[in-house]
């Protein structure tokens, strides 16, 4: 036989594997210590989970787990009792439990613990030193792994709130060995490009998928970030030490991008609401000011139109007292036009010449007052009421003193 025809089938070495593991008695029924990791129920009763320890882990199942007093909390150290299974069909190497009893908490939650407890007393968690986090950030630092749904759900997220947004993504590893550093470092050189925030994230995972966001020396790289870092690792009830250190926690990846993309839609409504709150407001004034100035042009209407009634009682009042004075005043001028006229008529020389009077004037028309004005001979002019004639002075007679 030659070489290209010395083999096994893949069944032939599962099942030559399985022969070895149920023929070692020492294997069965035994018991294993460890820490509980990823445990889930299913059904109600079947449990299924990892147990570990700081070098190794295995697979196990428990069936009738419903029986146990107090299900188990990932995290906890148990003693499980049970044997080995390999699965020839699945290729896998599960540990059948058939009993579990409760040790106490793992060794990766006490070292949580204490790690908690440390950088708490040194005040890196207090509130006074959280930076604050934008709501309405344009350019958005990414530290997460370039592969997995992570970094596509927050991209959905951000581009449908605001298409205007800008992500910087940094590539890091978020589970392993050293992947710790790999994340300091994305922080590191995001915080240099002046970005408005930096989304630190991944998606859920066990505790040890999660151990290395407990990292003291990632924790200190957060505190001293100048850029606002928002946390987004793992799932609502996962809690890592860069969650405390943040300056924002966000429940999931996806949270975190709503948290600091503002939803332009609902700026755009809010904005319109607005506008059309201010244009109903201003309708409303409009025409509030306009029934107002409705009401002042009645009011000046019915002021004015009562001023000119009562300027024209007054005029129409003073015209009559007018009228009255006026009549009085040419009623006593005329009355003393009438004295005077009859004064006048006394005084008139025509009517003292009607009664025999005349006139007597010399030849140069002036009056001749007195008998010494006159000489023998002279012509006079006598004027008499209807008329005037010349005569010559015969004699001249003087009346005694």
């Amino acid at each position: 036989m030659n070489e290209e025809q010395n083999f096994i089938t893949v069944s032939q070495l599962g099942t030559y594997i399985k022969r070895i593991i149920d023929s070692e008695e020492m294997l069965h029924n035994i018991s294993i210590f460890g820490e509980i990791s990823a445990y889930k129920l299913y059904r109600g009763d079947t449990a299924y989970f990892t147990l570990k320890d700081e070098n190794a882990m295995i697979d196990c199942v428990m069936f009738g787990a419903d029986r146990l007093q107090v299900q188990p909390q990932v995290g906890e150290s148990v003693i499980v009792k049970g044997s080995p299974n390999y699965y020839v069909k699945g290729g896998k190497l599960n540990f059948n439990v058939r009993n579990l009893i409760a040790y106490g908490k793992g060794a990766l939650y006490l070292k949580f613990l204490q790690l908690k407890e440390k950088l708490q007393k040194e005040g890196l968690f207090d509130q006074e030193h959280k930076k604050s986090v934008p709501n309405n950030a344009i350019n958005i630092g990414v530290a997460t792994s370039l592969q997995g749904a992570v970094l596509q759900d927050i991209k959905n997220v951000s581009y449908r709130r605001n298409s205007g947004v800008n992500l910087f993504v940094y590539g890091c590893r978020v589970q392993g060995l050293k992947a710790d550093e790999t994340i300091i470092k994305a922080i590191k050189e995001l915080d240099k490009m002046n970005l408005d925030v930096i989304i630190v994230a991944r998606g859920g995972g066990s505790s040890e998928d999660l151990d290395c966001f407990n990292s003291e020396a990632l924790a200190r790289v957060v505190y001293e970030c100048q850029t606002p870092i928002v946390s987004a690792v793992g799932h609502e009830t996962d809690f890592t030490i860069i969650d405390f250190v943040a300056d924002k926690r966000a429940p999931t990846p996806s949270a975190a991008a709503e948290l600091v993309v503002a939803n332009v839609e609902e700026y755009k409504k809010l904005v319109n609401n607005m506008l059309a709150r201010m244009r109903n407001g201003i309708m409303r004034e409009c025409s509030e000011g306009k029934r107002r100035a409705d009401v002042c042009i009645q009011k000046m209407n019915s002021i004015l139109k009562n001023f000119i009634e009562s300027a024209k009682r007054d005029v129409n009042l003073n015209m009559q007292k007018l009228d009255r004075y006026v009549n009085e005043h040419i009623l006593k001028s005329y009355n003393k036009i009438n004295l005077l006229s009859q004064a006048l008529e006394k005084s008139n020389p025509l009517t003292l010449m009607r009664r025999g009077y005349a006139l007597i004037e010399n030849i140069d028309n002036r009056p001749i007052k007195s008998v010494n004005e006159i000489s023998i001979g002279q012509e006079i002019k006598v004027n008499v009421y209807d008329g005037a004639f010349v005569a010559d002075v015969k004699n001249i007679d003087k009346r005694g003193s």
